[in-house]
């Protein structure tokens, strides 16, 4: 089994220069940006990554076919702040740009892309849009379950170091913003959670006070918010040690908020009531024995061995949950667990160990599943380029690795 894995990580002669090719001469060649669409398989991984390497950072959004590791499309952004959504099926492209207007202000845009063939079917005015920046990234956007609503989170500045944050309704249908939009007071850090029925979007807001806090909105069918609640989460915030990770829909009116430390809260989302507290049991454990610092402060202080939950896919009733060690270079993930979503206990722990043949930090940061279930993408910095690890679900097993995906990838979204 070693000498095949190893044959498989070093196989990839044909194609991987094709990758590296394609990013290098993209610029001076913009054939090269594209390789014909019926060429790529059925599943495309949609992949953002900002290059450093040059004086001023670009930020491009890859199109990698899996099967045959390489870069069948491009998307370029002007300067930082590239975003992006795409549809369930894969067919429509949302991407949120930047462009330089003629007194140098940079403007946003949103564009509508049909991933067929690459045509902007439009593009509208997307201003005051929310950009986020640095290496850890998340997408301040979200698609509502059937796609016929984007939501987009904004920021309206009214004076130094602060404004208005809010989230814009963008109609998927008619390509254009609601004049409706859904305030966003007192959050600092939101994650929007979209319903399964399309009609209801909840928002995590952390990172204001100690007291996270769960907001659900609902709408009518023209996307019109109608309803809004607010739930506050028993679970406190503690800087250093604990804070919201991750939030889904677990049931009727129900959502379940997912801490960095493993502890959960079920919550009626209409009536505020918390239906379930606990924690995940990890094995093995999070934090290991005796890891409870006394002198204030020393929290802030990696720890040898100590694991917090980091990006999380939901599919088919499993959370896949990126395990971060505190003690690693840039919090480095070093394990996966794969956690059942409604009994919330763990049923595979997966080690991202790395071989003599393929070296690795396991930077890993972001993971998806695709390929209808069956494969776990993992998104990772190697070196001085990025990669994407392929394991089997639920098994776990590393397939290969596609090697040389951007410089720094931050985030990957499989069409399918």
């Amino acid at each position: 089994m070693h000498g095949h894995r190893m044959g498989r990580a070093l196989g990839f002669g044909a194609e991987l220069p094709q990758i590296a090719l394609c990013l290098l001469v993209a610029a001076a060649f913009p054939a090269c940006r594209q390789i014909p669409a019926n060429s790529a398989s059925h599943e495309l991984l949609y992949v953002l990554d900002t290059d450093n390497s040059g004086p001023n950072a670009q930020e491009h959004l890859l199109a990698v076919d899996p099967q045959r590791k390489v870069v069948v499309r491009r998307y370029e952004g002007i300067g930082l702040g590239l975003d992006f959504a795409l549809s369930a099926d894969g067919k429509r492209l949302y991407l949120a740009r930047s462009i330089e207007a003629a007194d140098g202000e940079n403007l946003g845009k949103l564009d509508v892309i049909d991933t067929a063939t690459g045509a902007i079917l439009a593009t509208v005015d997307n201003s005051q849009r929310w950009v986020t920046k640095g290496p850890y990234r998340y997408s301040a956007m979200a698609l509502s379950a059937d796609g016929r609503w984007l939501y987009v989170h904004k920021f309206k500045p009214e004076s130094d170091h602060a404004g208005t944050q809010f989230l814009a309704i963008f109609d998927t249908t008619n390509n254009r913003f609601l004049p409706d939009v859904i305030s966003l007071p007192q959050c600092a850090v939101p994650t929007l959670v979209p319903w399964p029925n399309s009609r209801a979007l909840s928002i995590l807001c952390s990172g204001y006070s100690d007291t996270p806090n769960l907001w659900t909105v609902r709408f009518n069918e023209e996307g019109v918010p109608t309803a809004q609640a607010t739930v506050d989460i028993p679970i406190p915030e503690e800087r250093g040690r604990r804070r919201p990770a991750m939030a889904f829909v677990s049931g009727e009116n129900e959502v379940t908020v997912l801490m960095t430390d493993g502890r959960y809260a079920r919550l009626n989302s209409t009536t505020g009531s918390t239906l379930r507290e606990g924690h995940i049991e990890f094995s093995p454990l999070l934090t290991p024995p005796g890891w409870q610092p006394q002198v204030p402060g020393a929290e802030h202080v990696p720890s040898l061995g100590r694991r917090v939950v980091g990006p999380t896919h939901l599919s088919q009733g499993k959370l896949h949950i990126c395990l971060l060690r505190t003690d690693r270079y840039m919090h480095a993930a070093d394990a996966i667990a794969v956690v059942n979503a409604t009994t919330l206990q763990q049923e595979v722990f997966l080690e991202l160990k790395s071989s003599f043949w393929n070296p690795s930090w396991n930077l890993v940061w972001d993971l998806a599943v695709g390929n209808g279930g069956k494969r776990l993408y993992l998104l990772a910095v190697e070196g001085k380029s990025g990669s994407i690890r392929v394991l089997t679900v639920p098994e776990g097993t590393e397939l290969e690795r596609i090697r040389n995906v951007g410089a720094t990838p931050t985030m990957i979204v499989p069409s399918s």
